[in-house]
């Protein structure tokens, strides 16, 4: 019995120096550590983040630190309490496949590097929100960025929800639904074991810890690295930037809203686009590669702007008649072809261009009468014009005749645009007759009552122009 009581203490001795030797000395199993280790991927990534900075890391570099000492949790139940960061060091080392860290002892108090305030981190959530502001990527991130790239995950599996509850999955349809269905800060919480497939072959493994998770994660290729930058040359015309590494077994494509755009082939040199419609484009590459078999794509959007052109002419009227010569220019005028309007009804169309004149010449009438060039272009499906108000004013004349010696005489109207409005004859501001007009003879005459002086006038009334008239006085014997 000795014996046996002999063997199972030293038995137990080999065992505690075993474990001790992962760790510095200053770090001991305790018999009690004054509270519960919380589970928690946050503390799993933490560690996974220092030991991928390699032998070489300084504490006082990393975004924050621990206020020692803290106690860990390992997946066997058991725990450890650590007192320095060489002492973490020892414990990220000395982990396994059968013995790793799962949790942490809460609260605890973290330092942000250059700051001598420490900071009390009181549950799982606030350990997340260290991980966030150091822009550490927490395992959700990992997961969601490598899922069907590097592992598959073999249903059905079994996942926490935010209350702890147990929710079988049975497919990735499911799996996505659960998800975005949980909190924002949700990290995927399996009840491990689970089974998964690893790239490149997807051979199906079991793993039951995260830290076994991340070995698969760390040592995945993946996907590629690619981005792109988009350099706007003109109205239309957009330059593709790519900055990658192709690789010989790469493939890439060259997509706008979903459509592989055939023609371009992605080589790593820049190349141009042409957008003719406004509108928001999704412009993405995608690369397919031997560790990347469902490919993996980088889009950004291009915001195609409507830009109407600024349309402009200048008028200019011919001496003695009521001709006008309209002259457009404006910047871009050889490549928009436009209209020439007045009144609202297209006169000439499919000026400007290269083979335009950009030269419009119109007779008017007398009155008011708008005058455009109106365009619509790609860029510019809503049309845009620009107008002048041209107001043409007749300046009435006539010339008088006496007949003979009589007191009659004759009035014979000439000028500009008089068969083309009414106007009025009038003697000492009475009205007399209209005349004018397709139908007018333009000729008034009258006989005069000897003795007294008149005055004989034409009146015109034109819709934008002041009442106008002329007058001759005509003294009778």
């Amino acid at each position: 019995m000795k014996k046996l009581i002999t063997y199972i203490r030293g038995f137990l001795l080999v065992l505690v120096m075993q474990l001790s030797s992962c760790v510095n000395d200053d770090s001991f199993f305790p018999e009690e550590t004054g509270g519960n280790v919380t589970s928690t991927v946050a503390m799993v990534s933490i560690l996974n983040d220092i030991d991928s900075r390699g032998d070489t890391v300084v504490e006082s570099e990393l975004c924050f630190s621990f206020v020692y000492p803290i106690v860990l949790g390992y997946n066997t139940d058991s725990n450890i309490r650590v007192n320095s960061f060489s002492g973490l060091l020892d414990v990220i080392a000395g982990q396994s496949s059968n013995f790793n860290i799962s949790g942490i002892q809460f609260p605890v108090e973290i330092k942000f590097k250059g700051n001598d305030t420490s900071f009390k981190v009181e549950d799982e959530d606030s350990l997340y929100d260290v991980l966030r502001e150091c822009q550490l990527h927490t395992f959700g991130d990992d997961f969601v960025s490598l899922f069907r790239q590097c592992y598959r995950l073999e249903y059905p599996i079994t996942l926490f929800d935010d209350l702890r509850t147990e929710v079988i999955i049975e497919n990735i349809e499911a799996f996505n639904r659960f998800v975005s269905g949980q909190r924002d800060n949700y990290q995927p919480n399996f009840k491990f074991p689970i089974k998964i497939s690893v790239a490149p072959d997807f051979e199906e493994t079991t793993i039951s810890t995260y830290y076994e998770f991340y070995n698969i994660i760390n040592t995945c290729v993946g996907c590629p690295d690619i981005s792109f930058e988009i350099e706007q040359i003109s109205n239309t015309r957009y330059q593709i930037i790519p900055s990658f590494e192709i690789k010989e077994g790469y493939e890439f494509f060259f997509k706008i809203d979903g459509e592989v755009i055939t023609e371009v082939v992605i080589d790593g040199n820049p190349f141009t686009r042409e957008f003719t419609s406004p509108g928001i484009y999704e412009v993405c590459i995608r690369v397919v590669t031997p560790d990347c078999p469902e490919g993996k794509k980088v889009c950004k959007e291009i915001v195609v702007e409507t830009v109407c052109p600024d349309l402009r002419f200048e008028s200019e009227r011919e001496p003695e008649t009521f001709s006008y010569n309209f002259m457009a220019n404006f910047e871009g005028i050889n490549e928009t072809q436009y209209d020439w309007v007045v009144d609202d009804q297209i006169v000439e169309d499919n000026d400007g261009g290269v083979n335009g004149d950009n030269m419009f010449i119109f007779q008017f009438t007398p009155g008011i009468h708008n005058v455009c060039i109106s365009a619509e272009t790609p860029l510019c499906p809503i049309g845009t014009e620009f107008c002048q108000e041209i107001i043409v004013c007749p300046e009435p004349f006539f010339v008088t005749e006496q007949q003979g010696i009589t007191n009659t005489y004759d009035f014979i109207a000439n000028f500009l645009g008089m068969r083309d409005i009414t106007y009025q004859w009038t003697i000492n501001g009475e009205f007399q007759e209209n005349d004018g007009g397709a139908s007018g003879d333009n000729i008034f005459s009258f006989q005069f009552d000897p003795g007294l002086s008149y005055e004989v006038c034409i009146v015109t009334e034109i819709a934008g122009c002041t009442t106008s008239k002329f007058c001759v006085n005509i003294d009778i014997q």
